[in-house]
């Protein structure tokens, strides 16, 4: 059909100008925005991950203040380049995807891997951003260059901020992803540039599956677009279009990632229910309501006590002043104070109110308070000025209350080794447990020094992933990530057939598959397995090429080996005066040995006598309870840890999970 010249008269041809005339963003042309300074954020970025690069050298290598999680994520960068075969798998499912992905290049070189120099290199990068975006809010907030440098130095120098910034914990990877989108929609509410959002959207969905606990900061700025977008007088279409561009990123990549664990774990969200934060919860029961607000308000008071003031100020510059970003930006601090307590009360954590959540509180505070001083307009050095020097004086106020606070993993760890210049190694948490990783560095080298052949010790590493990675050769152990819980199950139960010379044993029986199966080997006293070398949590015995698995002889009462060993009584009481090896008393990890909680452990002279022994689960350190050097309980799956993770697994090769602090009780 063709149109007649009256219709073709009528057909009127709209320009870009006039269609984007009712937009109230700019699209398609870059409004006025401040001078760019590439070598000032290159400048920043670079100080702040070489200073925390060496402070965590000296916190990591020197100090051994370091969390079992961050060895658990860098012995599986390990795996996926250097296991037999090399498997992406090793990635697991109770961690965050990204939060081992983006670890894993740090680890692409064994001998720096297995010495942890690289280990405060991975999160002092990420810090390193975190630092260069805060100094371009204020360079748009029009803070002058000395008082940015004040405020830098100031929150750089935040204990909290060293401490989870050069330890190698993955806080600063996700954290690191949300303060970039912050610091985009702060970009975009100064420019009404809406490719701003678009960058904000995509580091979002870096964000979450970098970390859970961005989604929080997610759902909360997409509200916040859709938000001022309306008040400013947008229509329906730049809203939608503008919500829709914002949001796409981290729906597809959330929707992705729920697909995979629908197929290979039988639920889409049970990254969600059996993550490293929510898998062992119970529900903290506890604690009551009063102590979450108490607990609550500690954090508050002692970790982020710039949001005291920060708080209200936003929530007042947002409605008494009709500052809608400010306002957002006053809802999203409330939701980082009150967001640890609402995980607590809806069991999403089993680590309750750890110290590290007022990390998030003191950066938002610190953007809000720039924000504030970007709306001063005449009094924004001022604001500059106070937000400097509050949190100059938050510096030894929070490092003060890091060696009491009451719920917390590593931070006294941190502040004795500050304090006194002292290694950690076997130093005694709040909580009770013990920090350090001597124990497995020993086992480690090792194995190293005395083994070569490929696939040559069958281990769980679900439960010995420290040792691996101190060995810096995963590609020495048969493991569980190997070819799958299938196939090393039944090499548990045929280990010479398997063709593997050693069995690597820690000597908590309680959810180590293989020392479930071997008992007596884990703590040295079955006949049959010659113990090779041993320490107080780990026990490598050596297979004869005509071993059969006999479970009675084991000990265990069922060859799938996932029973208690037979016969365990009641836990007695640990001896005080036992030794750490190469110490006066110290009788080694068989022969005598004091084993962890749920281990058979049968001593020499209680042999002759024809007793049974077990013990309390002391490690031979201090009576503390079996718990691994940085605090971890190597091999419970129910040990609480710092950041709301677990140190245990599930029944797959790679669940072992602890936290960015790393101690349990």
């Amino acid at each position: 059909m063709t149109m007649t010249s009256s219709e073709q008269s009528t057909v009127k041809v709209v320009t870009n100008r006039e269609r984007l005339a009712g937009v109230v963003q700019a699209v398609g042309r870059r409004p006025a925005d401040i001078e760019r300074r590439r070598w000032e954020s290159l400048a920043v970025f670079a100080f702040f991950a070489v200073a925390y690069s060496i402070i965590g050298y000296y916190l990591v290598v020197e100090m051994h203040v370091v969390g079992f999680e961050t060895l658990d994520r860098f012995n599986r960068g390990l795996m996926i380049f250097y296991n037999d075969p090399a498997k992406l798998s090793a990635i697991g499912f109770d961690y965050p995807p990204l939060s081992v992905i983006l670890s894993a290049p740090f680890a692409v070189i064994p001998a720096l891997t297995r010495s942890m120099v690289v280990i405060p290199i991975a999160s002092a990068v990420f810090a390193g951003l975190v630092m260069m975006f805060v100094n371009t809010m204020m360079r748009r907030a029009q803070v002058a260059l000395p008082l940015r440098l004040a405020v830098l130095a100031t929150l750089g120098l935040n204990p909290l901020v060293v401490m989870y910034a050069s330890n190698g914990g993955r806080i600063f990877l996700w954290m690191a992803f949300v303060v970039t989108a912050l610091g985009a929609l702060f970009a975009w509410y100064v420019t009404a540039d809406v490719r701003f959002v678009m960058i904000a959207g995509l580091a979002y969905s870096v964000a979450v599956l970098a970390g859970y606990g961005s989604l929080m900061w997610f759902v909360l700025s997409a509200v916040m677009v859709a938000a001022i977008l309306a008040r400013l007088g947008a229509d329906g279409n730049e809203v939608e279009g503008t919500s829709v561009g914002f949001a796409a990123p981290t729906v597809y990549v959330l929707a992705l990632w729920c697909l995979f664990n629908w197929l290979l774990l039988g639920s889409p969200i049970a990254w969600l229910t059996d993550s490293s934060d929510t898998a062992a919860s119970g529900g903290n029961p506890d604690l009551s309501f009063g102590e979450v607000v108490s607990g609550t308000l500690d954090l508050l008071i002692y970790g982020a006590p710039i949001a005291i003031v920060a708080l209200p100020a936003l929530i007042f510059a947002g409605i008494a002043r009709r500052n809608g970003f400010a306002l957002w930006l006053g809802v999203m601090l409330l939701f980082s104070i009150v967001g640890p307590a609402v995980t607590v009360l809806l069991n999403l954590t089993d680590s309750p109110l750890q110290m590290s959540a007022a990390l998030p509180m003191l950066l938002v505070s610190a953007i809000g308070a720039i924000w504030l001083a970007r709306s001063a307009v005449g009094g924004g050095t001022i604001v500059a000025l106070v937000l400097a020097v509050g949190l100059g004086l938050s510096i030894p106020w929070t490092f003060a209350h890091m060696d009491d606070f009451e719920n917390q993993g590593l931070e006294r760890a941190f502040h004795d080794a500050i304090a006194t210049g002292d290694s950690q190694e076997g130093a005694t948490t709040i909580d009770g447990s013990v920090v350090g990783v001597g124990a497995e560095q020993d086992m480690g080298d090792y194995i190293r020094e005395n083994i070569s052949d490929q696939n040559a010790v069958l281990t769980d590493n679900a439960q010995t992933y420290a040792v691996m990675l101190f060995t810096g050769q995963p590609d020495l152990f048969f493991d569980r990530v190997r070819q799958g819980d299938g196939v090393w199950a039944d090499a548990a139960d045929d280990p010479a057939g398997a063709d593997v010379s050693y069995l690597l044993l820690s000597t908590d029986t309680s959810e180590d598959l293989l020392s479930q199966r071997y008992p007596d080997a884990a703590v040295g006293s079955d006949g049959s397995l010659e113990t090779v070398h041993s320490n107080e949590r780990y026990t490598l015995v050596r297979v004869p090429t005509d071993y059969t698995y006999d479970p009675a002889a084991a000990g265990t009462s069922d060859v799938g080996g996932t029973d208690a060993p037979n016969d365990l009584t009641e836990p007695e009481a640990a001896d005080p005066d036992a030794t750490l090896e190469g110490q006066e008393g110290f009788e080694g990890g068989y022969n005598g040995l004091v084993g962890e909680s749920g281990s058979a452990v049968v001593t020499e002279e209680d042999t002759s006598a024809g007793e049974d022994t077990t013990t309390d689960g002391t490690d031979g350190t201090d009576g503390t309870d079996g718990t691994s050097t940085d605090g971890t309980q190597d091999g419970s799956s129910d040990a609480t840890t710092t950041d709301g993770t677990t140190d245990g697994t599930t029944d797959s090769g790679t669940d072992s999970t602890t936290t960015d602090s790393g101690t349990t009780p």
